[in-house]
């Protein structure tokens, strides 16, 4: 049992603490939480654009940033800033990422169907302000929404889903920077969130992509913003 006197002192250093003071949520959506893979290779330089493919009119580097910014510029449809380099299957991707007007997500595993316009298909990481769609699998020009942000899944060769848990998740503001991760070998698929696991896949669909290019998108409607930076990948061998 603790006495009268020492439990008063734990209360005390327990309100005394900021960060025990502040909300999970806000704790959570004004820090970042670097990631670093050892073995990675990164595919930003911080300074240009080089080793990524896109329209210019649409992507820069600002303040040390990749910046993509749809104002001033109506696009017909989404758009993405593509890694020019071999095609990616089994891996580990990091980045930090923010957004703002719209939503934006990250492709892998893609193809592209048109090198003008810079048109992708295949399984994007999303990033959106709903928190449901926050870091789940889309089939960007193929299936849609794959998983969800909470849940564990499998889908057979007929594309048939099975949930084997599900978690509500918390909201993010997408507007802050936030750590989010890819992981693939073989059929299994994670992504993260903040160093938590936020899907968990195991996709055995007939159809589905094995490997592909990787693309940062914008998207089609209301004006937006969103910025990338420590993108790092480590390849599987």
């Amino acid at each position: 049992m603790i006495k009268p006197f020492s439990l008063l002192a734990h209360l005390s250093v327990l309100l005394a603490s900021p960060a025990l003071l502040a909300t999970p949520d806000a704790a959570e959506n004004h820090k970042t939480h670097p990631v670093k893979i050892e073995g990675a290779e990164k595919l930003f330089n911080g300074k240009d654009l080089s080793g990524w493919k896109g329209n210019t009119d649409l992507w820069s580097v600002k303040d040390g940033v990749i910046h993509g910014s749809t104002h001033g510029h109506k696009i017909k449809g989404n758009t993405f800033l593509i890694l020019d380099a071999d095609d990616v299957e089994d891996f580990h991707l990091v980045y930090e990422a923010r957004c703002q007007g719209n939503n934006s997500g990250v492709m892998y595993r893609s193809l592209v169907l048109d090198q003008k316009t810079f048109v992708m298909k295949g399984y994007q990481c999303d990033l959106h302000p709903k928190p449901p769609y926050l870091a789940m699998i889309y089939g960007e020009k193929e299936r849609g929404i794959i998983i969800t942000r909470g849940q564990k899944m499998t889908i057979n060769k007929e594309g048939q889903k099975t949930v084997l848990s599900s978690e509500r998740p918390e909201k993010v503001d997408i507007a802050q920077w936030q750590t989010y991760e890819i992981i693939c070998k073989g059929n299994h698929i994670i992504h993260k969130l903040n160093g938590k696991i936020a899907i968990d896949l195991t996709d055995d669909f007939k159809g589905r992509i094995k490997k592909g290019k990787i693309g940062l998108q914008l998207h089609a409607g209301e004006p937006m913003v969103v910025d990338f930076r420590n993108i790092q990948l480590k390849r599987f061998k």
